[in-house]
């Protein structure tokens, strides 16, 4: 008889979205606070290299797994998508240091205040996930907060993008945040995809 995987795959799916927490925390501290920033963004950046540590163990668990607590191909994409979360905010706190921004937007310190709510709802619902036949209704509720917090994102997205070509007559500033709204917005969109793929779980199940 096929025994099961000895890796926990809530438990690092947990662990992992607790780094994409506490980056995305870290993130909201450097906008807000906005002073050493290449230090900042090397702590980020440790964060994220222990993310990947800990999502690398979960691949090399599911390629000789026989038994998975969730369809395999779930899991798969929950540990892609939870990595793209902390990679791209990593890329967030090394725009702001390699395109020597000065002078943080109103709108980025709204932005990284969504991402760190948005990530913070996602550690909830990745707790609640391990047992999820018992928990729908609180993971129907968190799922439909993430997905609130992303249509918000949304829209102060092309609001933003919208005025700073409007109103912004330095070009170079023009493309250095609109990569790094991109990257912002494209934070949300992972969240919500991870939020989905629970949702779909709890469904099938």
């Amino acid at each position: 008889m096929a025994r099961k995987s000895e890796l926990n795959f809530f438990d690092s799916l947990l662990i992992t979205t607790q780094y994409a927490y506490e980056t995305a925390r870290l993130l909201n501290d450097l906008l807000t606070d906005y002073q050493d920033v290449s230090r900042k963004a090397n702590a980020i950046h440790d964060l994220e290299h222990c993310a990947d540590r800990e999502g690398h163990h979960m691949f090399a668990a599911l390629n000789v797994a026989f038994i998975t607590p969730i369809d395999r191909d779930d899991i798969y994409y929950l540990i892609k998508k939870i990595d793209d979360i902390t990679d791209l905010i990593e890329d967030v706190s090394n725009g702001l240091d390699m395109f020597s921004i000065r002078q943080v937007r109103p709108e980025a310190i709204q932005m990284g205040l969504l991402l760190e709510k948005a990530t913070k709802m996602l550690t909830e619902l990745i707790a609640a996930f391990k047992n999820y036949k018992k928990n729908k209704t609180q993971i129907h509720e968190l799922v439909m907060n993430v997905n609130t917090i992303e249509e918000e994102g949304d829209r102060l997205y092309r609001d933003v993008v919208k005025q700073l070509f409007l109103n912004e007559g330095d070009v170079r500033e023009v493309i250095k945040w609109k990569d790094l709204f991109d990257y912002m917005e494209n934070v949300l969109d992972a969240c919500e995809d991870v939020a989905d793929v629970v949702q779909g779980v709890v469904m099938k199940n």
